[in-house]
Parts: C-alpha cells; structure tokens; sequence
C-alpha cells in the first residue's frame, strides 16, 4: 500500500511540478515532453505517452475520495482501467447508491447512458469529482432524508442467578426480565414480563403488552395496549388505553437530583424496585456507592432499594427520590391518555374506571419552564402544577403544588421542592422535599382496586427530603455528605446521614465514610486505593454495628471488554475469599462471582444480560438491550471490530462480522465509527465511518465493503544479477502500462495483477519478461509480501 502510494505519487509529482519536462499543449490537447530529458533521468517515452493526455491514474486499484455533484464525500476503493480511467462497475455503482439493474460487473461508458455525466480526475489528490443527472439516481437507495421502515424479531432479556448455602439452610434464586418485540413498517410491538424462582416456587408475570407508532405530521407518538404512563407527573403509571405524546418526551437515561447511596460490606447485589418490580440492578464492590443514572426512574413513586450482601445478608431501605427535570429541558411537550388503571400488584382482572391524564410543558419565558398535569377519574381526580426557574448561573429551583379527591377519603394536598446549584465549579448542593397531606393520595393508592385506604394509612408517607452536598479541592481532597429523612403518619420516621471523605497522597488514594441510621443500622469505612498493574489494589476496615472486618480486594481488566477482582475479607467470626468478572462480548454480558467462607458458608451468582434480534434477514445479538430504533452494521467476516455511535455506546462484530447497534436516536443524525486497530492489515474498508438518520421505529441495516488486499513486492534483477534501473516501465502482456520500477528493482503487484505475466522496458536495455513465485499465503498480519524476480 506504502509503495502504491509511493509509486503513483512520485510520477505525479514528476509530471506536476517539473514544467521543463514538458512543451506547450497541442491542438489535441496532449502535452509534448522532452523525452531526452527524461530518458537521461530513468524513464522511458512510453511513460510520456501515457501521462500525455487527460489527467488519468495509473491502472489498478486507489482509495480515492469521489464527490458526487459537489455535495455527497464517499471514500471509496476504486478501480482505474488500463487508460487510467474511472471504471463504474457494479461494486462502485452500489456505493454511490446509483443505477445499476444494467449493468454486468464490468466497466462500462456511463457517459453514453447518462448524457451530461462529467467524470474529472485528480490524481495527485486521489479525489474523483463526478456531476451526475438526477436520474442517474437509485431512488430505492436514495430515499427521502431519513431511512425507515425495516423488519426485526426480538428479545431483551436480563437473567440473574443466585445460590447461598451454610450448614443449616440452602437459599436459591432466579429472577429474569424478558422482552420479545416486533418491527415491522415503523410499528413497535413490545411485550414485558418478569419469571421469579425462589425455594422452589416459580412464577411467571405478564406486566404489560403495547404497540407504538410515530406520528411524524404531528412530531408525536401514538401508543395503544398496556403501558406506563409518559411524562414527568404520572410517570409510568400503568394503564390499559391509548395515550399520544411528543416525540422528545421520552428520555432514554434518567438523573437523580439526590443520588441512592449506601455502604456495601462485600461485593453486593443492588436492586431497585418501583411498583413491585425491579427497574434496575448492578454489583457494587465493598464500600461506599452512588447511584444517579438509573433508566426507567418514575419521579415521586417510592422506591424499594435492597443490598444483598454475598452471604444472602440484605439492607433493606426505602426512598422518595426526584428526577432532574432541567437535565433535559425541552421547549414544549405534551401527553394526552385515555383508558383504565392497570393493577400490578395484585395481577386481579378487575375492572377499574375509565381515566383521562393530560399533561403540558412549555416555556412562558427564557428562564421559566411550566408543567401542568391532570388525571380525572369517576373516583378520584388529581390536579398538578410545576415551575422551574433557571435563571441564575449554574443553579435552578423548582417548585410544584399538586391537588387530588380521592373517593371516601376526600381533598388533599402536596407540596415540593426542587433545587440544584455549583458554585465556583467546585461546592454543589442538590436539594428536594416532597410534603403530602393525610387526605392525599396517589393515583396508585387511590386506583388500586385490592387497597383499603384506612389500612394505607398505617406507614403512610407524610415528609420524605433528602439533601446532597459535595465539595472538591485540589489540595484538601472531597468531601461529600447525604441526608434521607423520611416521616410517616401514625408510624415512626427514618433517617440515613452518610459522610464520605477522600483524600489523594501521590498514587494512593483514601477514602473514609460513615454511615448512621436512626434505626441503629450504622456502619464505617475507611479504605486505601492505589494502582497497581492493569488495575487497583485497595484495602479497608469496616465497622458494621460494632463488628469489625478487614479486607483486600484486587480490581484488574483483561483486554478490552473483561474486568475481574480477587479479595478476602474476615472479622473474628470468619473468613472468606470471593472472586468476580465481568465479561462483554458481542452476544451477551455476562457478570458472575463466587465466594468460600471459613464456616462452610458460600455463595454464586451469575447474570446474564443481552439481546438477540433477526433484523432485515440477518441474525444478530447484543450485549445491551434493543430500544424502539437500532440498526445492524454488517461487516463481511470481520469478528472482534468495535463499533461506536454516541447513542449504542460500543458495539462488537460476532463471528461473521455483524454487529448490532441496539439504539439510534430518531431524526438526529448518528455517525458510526469502526475502530480498525484489530483489523488485519491485508483487509480494506470501503468506509470507515456511516452517518444513520433514521425515524422512530425503522430498523435500518449498512453494510460495509471489505476487500482482501494481497500485495507482493518484487525484487528485481536483470538476467546479470544487477537490480533493474529505476523508472524502466513495467507492461502487461498485452503491452498495457502498470507503473514504474523503483527503488532497488521494486515493483508492487495487487489483487488481480499477481500472477499475471510481465514485461520491463528499460533505456539501453533489451526488453525482458518477469519470472517469479507467487506465494501459496498471505500473512493477514503483513502489509506485503516479498519475492525476488529475474527479468530475462
């Protein structure tokens, strides 16, 4: 490829800018070089001749960038024929998605078929600028600006297993969470359930089927079945019905003002449940954790968070925590919903009244953002109102008032406050407090048909505020500190302070956190950190409610996708050793761990979390879940590749090249990127990079054009042991010019022209035939291969 490149550039460097080479043009248009003096220089007149015309490339194979009518960059592989002109055939015609039912593979005179075509040439640049008819044009390829339609089958699915024994008790465990779907024609079928085993009881729950479709004359989507309510008041309130909303209503990740902390005594599992199902689980090393960005988070809705410690130990706690509603502040928004309440805790087919939710967002000013939401029902109504204010620099405030009558139990209110600020880039406070009368309750209390109200109010939530504030400095370290404070009616409240403290000396960095419960539960954490290796060596002491444990734990990666930890802890009861990894390939992520304690006690888990998809005809799986709108990306017999797109993340070829990007932001233009690091080096891409602009619900595949580029550099000799001259022209069988020798008797053979006969032409030289070997392999791994060749 170097000395390709090499080749055709130092005779377009000749040719380009020594102008004593040459005399003025023709009447023909041909340039007349001085062939003495170039023959004194090394190079012959058939080399002249053939750069005497119109600007050509030498015949073969360049990567060139081709502009189409000034507006459309495709960089492509093309091939020159053997006048050094553009060959359209099949393959080229294909990628600049033009008219192709006619041709036949070959090269072909496409200025005969499209009268107008004009084809110029810039070797020197390896640029093609062509200007086309529209009716050279596919239409098929061409489209309209965005790609839709498409066909998939799916499946998400998130699998987690975990088994816990000691002498006197066996605990077993198996949650999964499925998903199957259908894409067909811009039409989202998706259907949710949870499987449950546990000691031997198994379960399966339907939790909601539903069917969407964008709405693009009205810039909205339209949903019908069961599905969870869209917005920021009734966020996923479950209702069988019909609901029609904006289409940038939907937020894809979801920020806490207030983050999920806690303390973990060993790698422990987190789960997060809201409305009796888990919405989000992770494994957590020992020490303190922060949890902020967590998907499918309903704001305001309470909020079960467990801590499952490696012996099967659980933190059980919950919270009331708020969404960021200026993390993803749009213009104007609406929802509009009608049909029934849909009961999930009792799965009871009960009819429920008919319920009609609304709600609205827009901007009454630059620095005001208004929400007004409503939900009527024959027996219970509910009325809410929200400001946010932003007008100050890296600060805002928010405040709402929501109204609700509720039948037998009569009016109530609530009331909250949000507010996030920084100061001077380094002190934040994040702040929120939700208040709620004795007569208020929620859509979920009030619709419920299995609930009894007098029984509710037992534990009932009256004031739930929680308070984070952070402070960094270059010299003095972070400090942080988190308040939850929950109070209820007719039972006693709850509260979580949590100080952490971290400090950097050199490479290691220390770490000490508290935490303190008014239910007792207190523990202390102080910890080291430092690297070493590919990874981090930390160690801790613990104080959990006067038992005191120490521990070690090892955090390393192995290659590009694989983490791992190795640790041991243990106290004056017992010891224990525990490992993890965490593996991501292109099928699936799998997590797992075991531990062995000194007391006979030990504990596995293993999860396993993906998605497999049969989208346009091809297979395809993922280690992520498949949202509304994906794409494949299919790169012919290229397994391992990493491709990114700034809304998938990082995606990986399978065994035959095929990689699923499991979410594309619709209407928004998304570029795919190939990491070409572990490409072999005899493999060329068409392209390197694809720009996806895709609407809501189209499932979209793009395929890249691989080719297997075999280079042979031949070192040759004349029939008396000396290295042919440089500049003596090489010809094919035919008498075609291929290029010219260079450095020591070097000439680069490609693809089609390894094998093929040669002849060398050279001044004051006879004109003699190339014998040489071709070899039985080529090395992926190599840019080319090397012979020796005796012209004769």
């Amino acid at each position: 490829m170097v000395a390709r490149c090499i080749n055709l550039q130092c005779i377009a460097f000749l040719f380009s800018f020594f102008p004593t080479l040459a005399f003025p043009v023709t009447e023909e248009g041909e340039v007349v070089f001085d062939i003495e003096t170039l023959e004194r220089l090394g190079y012959s007149a058939e080399l002249a001749k053939f750069f005497s015309g119109q600007d050509r490339f030498l015949p073969g194979q360049h990567d060139v960038t081709i502009i189409i009518n000034a507006s459309k960059t495709y960089r492509i592989a093309a091939t020159f024929d053997s006048e050094g002109k553009l060959c359209m055939d099949k393959a080229l015609l294909m990628a600049l998605k033009l008219r192709n039912t006619e041709s036949d593979g070959s090269c072909e005179n496409m200025e005969a078929r499209w009268p107008g075509m004009v084809v110029k040439l810039f070797p020197g640049q390896f640029r093609v600028e062509i200007t086309l008819p529209q009716e050279a044009f596919d239409p098929e390829m061409e489209g309209s600006e965005y790609q839709q339609g498409g066909h998939a089958l799916l499946l998400n699915y998130n699998i987690f297993g975990q088994r816990v024994e000691s002498n006197n008790s066996r605990f077993n465990l198996v949650q999964g969470q499925f998903e199957p779907g259908i894409n067909f024609k811009n039409w989202v079928l998706r259907n949710r359930g949870s499987y449950s085993y546990n000691q031997g009881v198994s379960q399966y729950y339907n939790q909601e089927t539903s069917a969407l479709r964008a709405v693009e004359s009205l810039k909205s989507v339209v949903q019908l079945g069961e599905f969870g309510l869209v917005g920021n008041t009734f966020s996923g309130l479950p209702v069988t019905g019909i609901q029609l909303y904006s289409d940038n209503a939907q937020q894809d990740d979801t920020q806490l003002i207030v983050p999920i902390e806690g303390i973990a005594n060993t790698n422990a599992t987190i789960e997060i449940r809201q409305r009796g199902r888990v919405i989000y689980r992770t494994i957590v090393a020992p020490g303190p954790f922060s949890l902020s960005n967590i998907s499918n988070f309903s704001s305001g809705v309470n909020t079960d968070v467990s801590i499952i410690e490696e012996d099967g130990t659980q933190q059980n706690f919950t919270v009331t925590s708020a969404l960021d509603i200026n993390a993803e502040q749009q213009a104007s928004i609406y929802q509009l919903a009608v049909g029934r309440y849909r009961d999930m805790f009792t799965g009871e087919d009960r009819p429920s009244p008919l319920l009609l939710s609304g709600e609205m967002s827009f901007n009454p000013a630059a620095t005001f953002y208004m929400t007004s939401a409503g939900l009527l029902s024959s027996g219970y109504q509910n009325i809410r109102v929200q400001n946010l204010y932003s007008g100050w620099d890296q600060a805002w405030f928010s405040a709402a008032a929501s109204y609700a009558n509720t039948k037998d139990a009569g009016q109530g209110y609530q009331f909250s406050v949000q507010n996030q600020m920084t100061i001077n880039g380094n002190f934040g406070v994040s702040w929120s407090s939700v208040y709620g009368s004795a007569n208020y309750w929620s859509p979920d209390d009030a619709l419920s048909s299995s609930n009894n109200l007098n029984d509710l109010m037992f534990g009932k939530l009256k004031n739930a505020t929680s308070v984070a504030v952070s402070w960094v400095h270059p010299r003095w370290g972070a400090f942080s500190y988190a308040l939850s404070n929950n109070m209820y009616y007719q039972a006693s409240g709850r509260t979580y302070h949590i100080f952490s403290i971290s400090e950097q000396f050199g490479r290691a960095t220390t770490i000490l956190s508290s935490q303190l419960s008014s239910q007792g539960q207190n523990s202390l954490y102080v910890g080291i950190n430092m690297p070493l290796g590919n990874g981090t060596l930390s160690g801790r002491v613990q104080r959990n409610n006067g038992n005191v444990a120490l521990g070690s734990t090892y955090q390393g990666r192995w290659g590009d996708n694989k983490d791992y930890s190795v640790g041991i802890s243990g106290d004056n009861r017992q010891r224990r050793i525990n490992g993890s990894m965490n593996i991501r390939t292109a099928y699936s992520q799998l997590t797992g761990g075991v531990s062995q304690a000194t007391n006979n006690s030990r504990s596995a888990y293993l999860s396993s979390r993906g998605s497999v998809a049969y989208v346009n005809n091809t297979f395809a799986t993922s280690s992520s879940s498949v949202g509304d709108t994906f794409a494949v990306v299919n790169i012919p017999n290229q397994p391992g590749l990493r491709v990114s797109s700034p809304s998938s993340g990082i995606a990986i070829t399978d065994y035959a090249g095929i990689a699923l990007l499991p979410l594309v932001r619709p209407y928004t233009a998304s570029k795919v990127q190939i990491s070409t690091q572990t490409l072999p080096l005899n493999i060329r891409l068409n392209n390197t990079s694809a720009d996806l602009l895709m609407t809501r619900g189209s499932v979209a595949t793009h395929h890249f054009e691989t080719t297997e580029t075999r280079q042979l550099l031949l070192t040759i000799r004349g029939s008396d042991g000396e290295m042919l001259p440089i500049g003596a022209n090489v010809l094919d069988e035919k008498g075609n010019f291929l290029g010219t020798i260079i450095g020591d008797g070097n000439f680069m053979l490609e693809n089609k022209a390894i094998g093929v006969t040669l002849r060398v032409k050279a001044n004051n030289r006879d004109e003699c035939r190339v014998n040489y070997r071709e070899p039985e392999k080529f090395d992926p791994d190599v840019l080319y291969e090397v012979a020796d060749a005796v012209c004769q």
